[in-house]
Order: structure tokens, then C-alpha cells, then sequence
């Protein structure tokens, strides 16, 4: 019998304490200083990650105190580890800058068009890189494209490397493992895979199929050797079914033994001498176990699938400590893998088995015992004023409570908000919002043309439907006509203010235009400060009277009981995690088919895969945009023919059949239009630029400056890009096309009011937001429509070569006086003509945040002309007070009319609790 030492080295550094803190900062391109949205960042093998924003910047959680590695990666650009120290104290990590990668991605190719040596390879790499056991064969490696396997120096290691992280989803543990391959190689002895991984759950709303995720990832930590530390920890390594030997000094680093164990037993091997095994170390939190030697360590627990020995019926392994002492925290999960290397059962499993340094073992309970309510999320939903009037803007911040509070990170991150008009049951408006950190904001432009009438806001997430649509967060939110006047409900308190809230002015009373201070202080029981998350609004009650249709954030925000929720049967509505939506595949025919599709995110750009049933119904989540995404969906047939196209399904949203009773308003009708916020003080029509790639320089081959191409229609060519250079993995050339041409750019645009898209143009004139573009030709006939929407058909393996002329010409004339993009295929493209009738998917993605605008009279230059009739004074859905003052002080301006601003605050605090204060502000006349 043989056996070989090998290794799994995974750069992390494990966790320890009870503080939850975050770690924010900025990622940036390092050339251009610019802002890099929807970077990965994540803690080194954890499922704890999350991406930037559309500013560069993250906020990412940590709920363990101690050592990690910080993981940022962005495509294109080389990946980034930092190692950081999280205590007590929110840790900002500044401003990290990526550097672009100097690699370009022209070997990812796809994984059809690769020879039969290569696929063998592969082969061979799976087997050592995810194991050879049941977990291996239930794991896919989804781009097994970006694999290559270049030839070792010395002729004894099988070598491979990854262009791109290896995506690998693990149907056996039920996770998604992005695996940023750092080395790896196998010489017949014993093999090294070096790397980091971030995790991510996979979802399910099975029954069966989660509970046998979680055994299966129970009987996975079992097999490891973090077990096996954990269970030296608690002093139970007998009664956790491990039994350690060691050899003795006549046979050390043996390579071959008897298969009779208990034969040899006393002679070659002898038992491990277990005392004084492990130590508390100095570092709190963390032990150390001393292990000299090599280590043989027997599972009696599980029949081993394959014997190492004919007498020994349980599962064999080896361990061998670099120091003779390694250092792990409670769970068993060391601080330096590279101090341990395992063979034998232990390894088997190898990334197949890997789970996550925060996974935490869990009993596992029966079909019959599951109770779905610890799962429950409450929404409470806190708008700016009780009515309104037609035209005016409903301001809104949503809080998420939890009935285990330590999922919060874990759950929905989608939420739906919609005006509903329950007489039609119809919904009149509509958002989608991304849920961070248990809370989101937004708000409603009401048209001058909405009918006046009772309407209702909902407010709701996917998994919520699962409780049942009658129980989803619904307030009455009603619209009058500008003749109507709310008369003021006088049995109303005018003030609501505990000692723990409280509210103070930085004067007793203002005059019109005046700044006005707040001060929120909020502190427990004890008197201590506390950190609160609060919105504010400031309102007119002379011009809004303060009713009450629903209730507060001290009941709305509570968790509703709902009795006896255990689910035998599947939950219909998934946890979202993203952008989730539905479409439907067609192939040539326009007929429904089976097929495995390639999904392309044209903007902003992204791939992923998806599979479509009989009836050509695909499933596509997890994704993270704004706005509205275009998509363009393919199938493949052979080795690079595309075929077919997708079509959007809109999902089915809740059931309108929910029961609020009419609330009777004591309204009077006046002469004259009640005063309301005024368009003016909203945020103005403008523009938003998105990332913009540009490219200054390029070599491009004298050959292809060839006297043949000054006899194209439109003259000599100013710069040539040949086919073979660009990316085929984009899977379309509007993709491939960015940064591969001298003075074109191709970038994104998003002007206020219509959905984004794409620009293809040489120069940007006279507006940046709306250039003129070039004229697109395919083997030299002009194609009408759209750039963006031309290049985004067109497959990067059909390109011959491409080609700009940036001056006049006279046989186009006008057409090309912004330049011609000429391209040449390596196939006839017959419709040519047809091809403005595209395949293009728009989804709609979250609705972007605007902020409330309103004026500032402390310039010199204030217009004085102009009245400020605004009712609401004052909002904002962020206000976070200090955590060691437990104080948050905001500033706006009094508007012209005199009276009284009624300020309500409502926030959860740093335990999860609701909080609300109510104050009024005296305004007089100068």
C-alpha cells in the first residue's frame, strides 16, 4: 500500500470573536482614477461578499471579529488580496486601485471548438481538482473554457492555469464556487492547487433538496480535517470517532505498509499519544494543536468507500503539520492552511467538498419540523407625508425586520413596491428596489392626470408571497383633487416624545427662508448612546394635515404571527438575490425548444447560462443592474453556429384581493388649489454618463495596410482590426468591440427619463449624451438601424476583419460623414437588409435612488421673485446617528409661508428595534 502527501492551499485567514462591523472603501481603475461599478469583493473562502456601486464603492459586512483577506476582483483587471484586522470599530480600508490586466482573453475559447487532447486533459483536471467521489460528480465547472494546461519545463508536473475564475456549482453541497485558481499542478507524488473562493448558496425552495444540502454539507465537515481539530478542541476526539496513530521510529515516512493493520499495530504503528494535545493561544479565540510528525488518523463512524486496510472498516487519512503545531479557531478552521497537509479520505473530496470558513454545522431537522416563519421578512414602509395631491412626488424609505435578525444578510435583497388601485385591481405605478442591509428608498412621480381616489401602497419580496399575498405590508395612501382641503384631525397628539428619542431645535422659532437645525438624539434604557438608522420628514401641517391611515413603525415593523407556518410542500416563491426574470427561447421555426442558452448582458455588459424546459421557458437570477438591460439569447448547434432567439415573460406580480377598510376624511372643497410641492424643487432633467471606453493607440499590421483596401467603396481604411484578434468569448461584437480600435468609441449613455443605451462614434461633437454616430456596412452594404444593435447580432468567429474610415467620402455622403464602420465577414450574409428586425431582450433592472432637492437660501444671489409654496419642507431616508453619541444633526430651509412643520423620525436601532419621535417647528413672520 502507497500513499502520497498532497494539499489544498487556500489564502484565508479565519475569524474570531462576536463583533458584526464593516469594511468599507472605493475600487478604482488605476490608470484613470475612474470608479469601477459592480466590483467583486469578498472575504477569501466565505460566502460574505458583495459589489460595488455605481461609484466604486462598498460596504461590506463582517459579522466575526478577526484576521481575513479581502478578495477584489473586477474583469479585465488583475485581482487584489489585502489582509485586514476587523475589531469593535467600522473599518475603512480607503482606496484600492485595480490594475488593468496586461493578459488580453483571446484564449478563452469555447470549449467545442477545443481538440481531443485538451478535453482529456480536462478530464484528468477534474479529477484531481474537485475530487473523485459522489461530491465531484454532482459539481459542473460552467466555463471550463478559461482552463489551459501549457506544457511544465521540466516534463514531470501536469500543469493548468485559468485565464478567468473557474465558476463551479456544486449541486451536492448546494453551493456557487467562484475559484480564482492562483497555481496548480500534479506530479504522480502528490498535487498543490493554490487559490481563493468566494462562496454563494445556491437556492432552492425544496424541501427535500435543501435539507439534503445541509446533510450532505454536515457529512462534509465531518470528513474534514476541521473536524478533526474541533474535536481535539472539545476533548472528544474518541467520541467523535477519530483514532489517531503515529509510526513508530523504526518505520518513519514509510511509503508502504501492510493491509493488515492490526497486524503491524504495536510494531510499526502505535497509538497517538493525545495529551496535552491543545492549547489556548494568545490570540483570543484561537487554539493551538500540536501535531509532530505524521499522523494517521481513523474514522469508525462511516464505512469507507474504499478500503485502505482489510481489517479497518472505517475511512483512512494522513496529516502532516509543516511546524508541528497549527493555529484554528473554535470551529476547527485553521489560520493558515498552508501549515497542513492532508491525504488519504480527508482529501478526497478537495474543492468538491470545500465549504465555506463560515459555515456553521446545524441540526438538521424532519420534513414535518421545518417551520418556514424563521424566514419570515416584515416590510414597514415610512413615506414623507399621509396624502397627496396629483403631480406631487411620493418620497418613501422601506425597513426589512427579520425573524432571525442573523439572516439579514442572507435573505431577500429584492423588493417590490407598487400604488395600487384596489377598485380596478389594478397597479398604477410600480418599482423594483435593491434591499441593502434591511432597507431601501425610492419614491413615486404622481402624474398631473391620476385620477383622485383612495389608493394603496404595497410593498412586498418574492419569499414574502410564500405567507400568503393577504399579508403582505399594505397602507392606505390617498389622492385628492387640488379643490379638496384635509381638514385637521384635532384628536390627534401634536407631539410624540419618549425619553429615549428625543428632538431639539437650535432656536425657539424661525422666519421664512431661514436654515433650521434638528438635532436627533436617540439612547437605551441604561442611557447609553445608540446608533440609529433613521428617515425624517418635514412637513407643512398647515397645508398637510397630520392624519393617520395606518399604523406606525413601533407596530408595522413588528413580525407578524402567523399560526402554525410548517410547509410540507415545496414554497412556490424563491429567495431573491438580484435581478430575477423569466423568458422563453425560439428557435428558427419560432417554436418553444429545450436547449442550453448563452445569455448576453449587452448593457451593462455580463454573460451567464441558462437552460430552457420543453416549452422553452429559461430562468435567469442573481444579476445586479438599473434601469432597463438589454439581453440577447442564443443556443449553439455544432461547434460555432448560433441559432434562435429569447423573448421577455413578465412574471405574474401578487394578487390584488388584499382588505383595508375605507378610512372617512373630513375634506371640504375650496376656491382656490391647495399649494403642493412645486416641479421646481425637484431634481431636474438632466443626464447620466455611465463608464466610457477609449483607446488612444493600437498596432495594427503594415500588411493590412495593403494597396487592396484604398479600393474599398469608400477609399483607404485609417485602421484595421483583423478577426483573429478579437475576443469570440463576448459571443457578440458590440462586447468584443470596446478598446480594439483607435479613436472609436463604444460606451453607454443613460439621459434622464429613457432607458440606457449603447453609442458607437468617432468624435463627440456637440453632446456627449446624444453623438452622432457612425454608419455601419457589412461587406460593403449599408445596414440601417442602430449601431449598437447591428454589432450586438453579430457573431466575433464570422468577423474577417473590420475596418473604420474616419474622413468624407463622396458615395455616401452625409450617411458616412461621422465616419463608416465597414465590417467583412467570412461567410455571405444574405439578409443583410433584414437584419434591423433584431432579437434583443429589455429587462427591467432596479429603479435608481434620486435624491430630494430643495432650495438653499444661503447665497447671496437668491431669487426673490419666486414664492416657495412647498408642503413638504424637508426629507431624507438617511440619517444615521453617531454610536458614541447616539446624536445626528441635519440642516434645511424654511419655506415663505408661516406656521407650524410637523417633523416625524422614524428608525430601527442597532438591536432592531423601532423607534419614533414627533416635534413640531414654530415658523413666524419677519
Amino acid at each position: 500500500m502507497t500513499y502520497h502527501l498532497v494539499r489544498i492551499v487556500l489564502f484565508i485567514f479565519t475569524s474570531f470573536g462576536c463583533y458584526a462591523q464593516n469594511i468599507t472603501g472605493k475600487v478604482l481603475d488605476s490608470k484613470t482614477s475612474e470608479a469601477l461599478p459592480f466590483a467583486n469583493v469578498f472575504l477569501n473562502n466565505t460566502t460574505i461578499g458583495t459589489v460595488t456601486d455605481t461609484n466604486g464603492e462598498f460596504n461590506l459586512d463582517v459579522k466575526e471579529s478577526g484576521n481575513y483577506e479581502v478578495v477584489f476582483s473586477y474583469v479585465g483587471y488583475e485581482s487584489y488580496k489585502m489582509k485586514v484586522v476587523v475589531g469593535e470599530e467600522a473599518l475603512s480600508i480607503g482606496t484600492i486601485k485595480l490594475v488593468p490586466s496586461e493578459i488580453q482573453l483571446n484564449t478563452i475559447e469555447v470549449s467545442s471548438t477545443r481538440d481531443k487532447e485538451w478535453e482529456k486533459k480536462l478530464k484528468k483536471f477534474k479529477k484531481i481538482f474537485l475530487g473523485d467521489n459522489k461530491l465531484a460528480l454532482s459539481c459542473t465547472i460552467l466555463n471550463p473554457w478559461v482552463i489551459d494546461f501549457p506544457q511544465d519545463k521540466t516534463g514531470n508536473k501536469f500543469i493548468a492555469k485559468a485565464s478567468a475564475p473557474i465558476e463551479i456549482n456544486n449541486e451536492g453541497l448546494g453551493y456557487k464556487v467562484v475559484f480564482y485558481l492562483v497555481s496548480f499542478w500534479f506530479d504522480g507524488n502528490g498535487y498543490s492547487i493554490t487559490g481563493n473562493a468566494r462562496f454563494s448558496e445556491l437556492k432552492s425552495m425544496d424541501v427535500k433538496q435543501r435539507t439534503k444540502w445541509e446533510a450532505n454539507r454536515i457529512k462534509s465537515y465531518q470528513h474534514s480535517v476541521h473536524y478533526l481539530f474541533k474535536s481535539i478542541i472539545d476533548h472528544r476526539i474518541y467520541g467523535e470517532g477519530f483514532n489517531l496513530y503515529t509510526e513508530t521510529a523504526a518505520f518513519k515516512n514509510a511509503t508502504s505498509r501492510s493491509s493488515q493493520f492490526y497486524s503491524e499495530l504495536g510494531q510499526t504503528m502505535i497509538p497517538y499519544d493525545t495529551t496535552d494535545l491543545v492549547v489556548p493561544d494568545k490570540q483570543k479565540g484561537l487554539y493551538r494543536i500540536n501535531l509532530k510528525g505524521r499522523v494517521e488518523v481513523h474514522y469508525r463512524k462511516e464505512k469507507a468507500q474504499i478500503r485502505v486496510y482489510q481489517d479497518v472498516f472505517g475511512p483512512v487519512s494522513w496529516i502532516k503539520l509543516s511546524k508541528d503545531f497549527v493555529l484554528v479557531d473554535r470551529d476547527g478552521f485553521e489560520k493558515n492552511p498552508a501549515d497542513v497537509f492532508v491525504s488519504g479520505d480527508m482529501s478526497s473530496s478537495r474543492v468538491a467538498g470545500m465549504l465555506p470558513l463560515d459555515y456553521k454545522p446545524v441540526q438538521v431537522e424532519t420534513e414535518d419540523k421545518i417551520n418556514f416563519s424563521l424566514y419570515q421578512e416584515q416590510i414597514y414602509v415610512h413615506c414623507d407625508k399621509p396624502y397627496y395631491y396629483p403631480g406631487e412626488t411620493i418620497w418613501f424609505k422601506g425597513y426589512v425586520n427579520y425573524a432571525t435578525p442573523a439572516w439579514r444578510d442572507s435573505l431577500s435583497r429584492t423588493g417590490y413596491i407598487e400604488l395600487v388601485d384596489r377598485t380596478s385591481k389594478s397597479v398604477v405605478a410600480s418599482k423594483t428596489v435593491e434591499i441593502s442591509n434591511g432597507f431601501f428608498d425610492n419614491d413615486f412621480r404622481l402624474p398631473d392626470t391620476l385620477v383622485a381616489k383612495m389608493y394603496y401602497l404595497r410593498a412586498y419580496t418574492n419569499f414574502n408571497r410564500n405567507f400568503g399575498d393577504e399579508n403582505l405590508y399594505v397602507r392606505p395612501l390617498p389622492v385628492y383633487n387640488l379643490t379638496d382641503k384635509v381638514n385637521f384631525d384635532r384628536a390627534m397628539p401634536e407631539k410624540e416624545q419618549s425619553g429615549l428619542f428625543t428632538i431639539t431645535l437650535n432656536k425657539k422659532a424661525y422666519g421664512p427662508r431661514e436654515k433650521i437645525t434638528l438635532t436627533f438624539n436617540v439612547r437605551d434604557d441604561d442611557n447609553n448612546p445608540m446608533l440609529v438608522n433613521l428617515s425624517v420628514a418635514v412637513i407643512d401641517s398647515a397645508q398637510v394635515a397630520p392624519l393617520k391611515f395606518s399604523s406606525s413603525i413601533l407596530d408595522g415593523y413588528r413580525i407578524k404571527e402567523i399560526e402554525d407556518y410548517h410547509i410540507k410542500k415545496d414554497l412556490p416563491y424563491s429567495i431573491e438575490y438580484g435581478i430575477n426574470f423569466h423568458g422563453r427561447f425560439l428557435n428558427e421555426k419560432n417554436q418553444p425548444e429545450k436547449a442550453t442558452l448563452n445569455v448576453f448582458q449587452l448593457n451593462p455588459g455580463n454573460f451567464t447560462m441558462a437552460q430552457s424546459d420543453d416549452q422553452g421557458i429559461f430562468f435567469v437570477d442573481g444579476l445586479s443592474f438599473y434601469d432597463t438591460a438589454t439581453f440577447s439569447v442564443q443556443a449553439m448547434r455544432g461547434k460555432d453556429q448560433g441559432y434562435g432567439r429569447g423573448e421577455f415573460v413578465k412574471g405574474e406580480g401578487a394578487t390584488i384581493d388584499f382588505k383595508e377598510s375605507e378610512y372617512k376624511v373630513n375634506v371640504t372643497k375650496a376656491e382656490l388649489p391647495q399649494q403642493r410641492i412645486l416641479s421646481e424643487y425637484e431634481t431636474p432633467k438632466g443626464t447620466h454618463m455611465l463608464e466610457e471606453v477609449e483607446i488612444t493607440s493600437n498596432k495594427i499590421e503594415e500588411e493590412y495596410q495593403a494597396d487592396f483596401r484604398a479600393k474599398r467603396t469608400y477609399g483607404k481604411p485609417d485602421y484595421v482590426l483583423k478577426g483573429k484578434d478579437l475576443n469570440i468569448g463576448y459571443g457578440n461584437l458590440l462586447l468584443a468591440l470596446p478598446g480594439r480600435i483607435p479613436g472609436l468609441n463604444v460606451r453607454q449613455v443613460s439621459n434622464q427619463g429613457q432607458d440606457t443605451r449603447w453609442v458607437v462614434y468617432l468624435q463627440r461633437g456637440l453632446s456627449i449624451n446624444n453623438p452622432k454616430e457612425v454608419l455601419v456596412t457589412i461587406n460593403d452594404a449599408i445596414v440601417g438601424g442602430n449601431p449598437a444593435d447591428i454589432l450586438s447580432t453579430l457573431n466575433p468567429q464570422d468577423i474577417e476583419s473590420i475596418e473604420l474610415k474616419s474622413g468624407v467620402n463622396v458615395l455616401y455622403g452625409s450617411q458616412g460623414g461621422n465616419g463608416i464602420l465597414a465590417i467583412y465577414t467570412t461567410k455571405e450574409y444574405a439578409n443583410v437588409k433584414n437584419m434591423q428586425s433584431l432579437s434583443i431582450m429589455k429587462v427591467p433592472g432596479y429603479s435608481r435612488t434620486r435624491k430630494f432637492n430643495a432650495p438653499d437660501y444661503s447665497g447671496p444671489h437668491t431669487d426673490t421673485t419666486k414664492m416657495d409654496y412647498r408642503s413638504t419642507i424637508y426629507w431624507n431616508p438617511n440619517v444615521v446617528t453617531e454610536a458614541k453619541t447616539g446624536t445626528a444633526t441635519v440642516s434645511f430651509y424654511a419655506a415663505d409661508l408661516p406656521g407650524h412643520y410637523r417633523v416625524e423620525a422614524e428608525g430601527v436601532t442597532q438591536n432592531g428595534e423601532p423607534v419614533r419621535c414627533v416635534y413640531f417647528i414654530m415658523v413666524i413672520s419677519n
